[in-house]
């Protein structure tokens, strides 16, 4: 093979192993560009968004609240971690401040905060923690513990209520944060709005030249509670139990799924392969059966040797059936089945469709 032609995922590997090129070099290439990211935007994995929400939790929750204590008390048996934690801020009792109260408040603590300066730099930012830290660090070397997280909760308040037309990421994480609580209450469709709308945002304030879910988390000036990577996942199986209900979300999901594939190519194969088969799905729930099937179609031919595709595709013709118009045809998905068996025969999940085939029996 002439080394300068691209080499297909599925052609031979270059280096002579007799694998296929994605089972070898590709995957040890792809491992080293990934390690030489992580050293370059190495951060610190938990965000100030994230122990926020925690002490938040503990503050609302008793029960929480009881058992952090314990922990707390077996390390610190001297400190009483209600008291402790009570007396430090959080975004509610900065919301149950005035406006012109939480500035006199930031310029007790010598912060400089002009309003109209602030409009403006809301223009040029994407993150209220970012902002705070670098525009508007308390200059009183006098601040006391209890007061030192009051300036980035102020900033990220204060730009809701005087620049709530720029997007930032903690807005994101509030719509992310407050869908899962929606979802985990029982309302999946309240919660799936939430993210909805939390998509919309992510579309916007993520530029163009990011192809990857993973570089759009890198991206971020701080990580959000959840990942984008770990969210949109959980976002596109939330939007399938949202259609059981209420057929329009299995639109939103084609909607979604084919979004997130154009704007995210070069995101893992995994969650690619599982947004492409969603899309395919979600066509067969709304009964386009002849459209899900050109998909899966592309799906196997683009994804040759992951055997989830054939297992969705055979699944189509008899298990899961969300139409009863279509009617099952079991010869259909055992040809699909055995051609998923033919052709992942290395693949580890290879039981599943030997146990739909025995369904199939």
């Amino acid at each position: 093979m002439n080394m300068s032609q691209k080499v297909g995922r599925n052609d031979p590997c270059p280096c002579g192993s007799g694998k296929k090129y994605k089972h070898c070099c590709l995957k040890n290439k792809k491992q080293t560009t990934t390690n030489q990211s992580s050293q370059k935007t190495e951060r610190h994995p938990i965000s100030r968004l994230s122990i926020m929400r925690v002490i938040e939790d503990a503050k609302e929750d008793p029960e929480l609240m009881k058992k952090y204590g314990e922990r707390s008390n077996k390390l610190h048996p001297e400190t009483n971690f209600e008291e402790f934690l009570l007396t430090f801020w959080d975004r509610e009792k900065v919301r149950n401040m005035g406006t012109e109260e939480i500035i006199d408040k930031l310029r007790s603590m010598n912060v400089d905060f002009d309003k109209t300066r602030f409009k403006e730099q809301t223009q040029t930012c994407i993150s209220a923690s970012q902002l705070a830290d670098d525009c508007y660090s308390a200059k009183d070397f006098g601040v006391e513990e209890s007061d030192e997280d009051f300036v980035w909760l102020a900033i990220i308040e204060l730009w809701k209520r005087l620049s709530p037309e720029q997007i930032n990421i903690e807005m994101i994480d509030d719509l992310m944060q407050d869908g899962y609580k929606l979802i985990e209450n029982g309302n999946c469709i309240g919660g799936v709005k939430e993210w909805v709308a939390a998509w919309d945002l992510i579309r916007a304030i993520i530029p163009p030249h990011i192809k990857s879910v993973w570089d759009a988390d890198q991206f971020l000036p701080e990580p959000l509670t959840q990942s984008i990577q770990s969210w949109c996942q959980n976002f596109e199986m939330e939007l399938h139990n949202a259609g059981t209900d209420d057929e329009s979300y299995f639109l939103k999901r084609v909607i979604y799924c084919h979004e997130f594939c154009n704007i995210f190519p070069d995101t893992d194969e995994s969650i690619l392969h599982n947004m492409c088969r969603a899309e395919a799905e979600a066509y067969l729930a709304l009964g386009a059966v002849e459209t899900a099937e050109n998909l899966f179609k592309e799906l196997i031919e683009k994804f040759p040797d992951n055997i989830w595709g054939y297992v969705g595709w055979g699944d189509m013709y008899c298990f899961d059936r969300y139409d009863e118009k279509i009617p099952p045809d079991y010869d259909r998905a055992e040809e699909i089945y055995r051609m998923g068996i033919a052709r992942c025969d290395t693949d580890p999940d290879i039981a599943v469709i030997y146990k739909r085939l025995e369904g199939l029996e």
